[in-house]
């Protein structure tokens, strides 16, 4: 009679882990939005994707971010030279990250604030924190006006900050695939990062996600 409960037992178990992430995915509440809004014809509340800017590669080439729609992207904003507490930034990023998988949706930018940054030396930076498997972008703004009006509106408009002056942050910010701000990470927090590859996770299932209603 024990056996054939243990062999039943074993039959189901993977039937009951099914059921029990099914009902996890329906009971699971969305990440917040940030950042302005505009009222759609439905009068619906459609969040703002983040203004563009143009973008220099470290390995050479331009681009304009909106270019990046449609990826999921780690937000990660540095300053030359590189201090430790940068490098300890990068170094976290790239051993919490490197084990998230559908690497082709997602990626991550980071974006260094002097302009004058040398193109070698960034280049080189790049190739020392890049995780394996992980598209990893470092960047700088062509156009200085372009980047603090992006700033202005990830940081302070989200009062995040209470200005530009506080940067380099050290928070990582995720944008979802229509490139609207979507969380923030304090990245001195382990447990923060560990949201941060969990988030990632769930913007990537996001349409495939049905939502808990809140209580009003």
């Amino acid at each position: 009679m024990r056996k054939g409960f243990y062999l039943l037992v074993i039959l189901l178990f993977p039937s009951i882990i099914y059921m029990l992430f099914s009902l996890a995915q329906h009971n699971v509440a969305r990440l917040e939005f940030y950042g302005q809004t505009a009222v759609s014809a439905e009068g619906d509340t459609i969040y703002q994707s983040v203004p563009n800017i143009r973008l220099h590669e470290a390995k050479g080439g331009d681009f304009a971010l909106h270019d990046l729609a449609g990826k999921i992207i780690v937000l990660d904003i540095i300053d030359w030279p590189c201090d430790e507490a940068c490098r300890k930034k990068g170094v976290t990023l790239a051993n919490y990250l490197v084990d998230v998988e559908e690497k082709e949706n997602w990626m991550v930018l980071s974006v260094c604030l002097n302009p004058n940054t040398p193109e070698e030396e960034l280049a080189d930076f790049a190739s020392k924190h890049l995780a394996e498997g992980v598209e990893w972008k470092f960047v700088t703004a062509d156009n200085p006006k372009e980047l603090n009006t992006f700033l202005d509106y990830v940081f302070v408009e989200t009062q995040t900050l209470q200005s530009r002056s506080e940067l380099p942050s050290r928070h990582y910010v995720l944008l979802d695939r229509e490139l609207r701000i979507r969380s923030f990470f304090d990245s001195r927090i382990h447990k923060e990062v560990k949201k941060l590859e969990d988030a990632i996770k769930l913007i990537i299932q996001e349409p495939f996600i049905s939502w808990k209603e809140k209580k009003s």
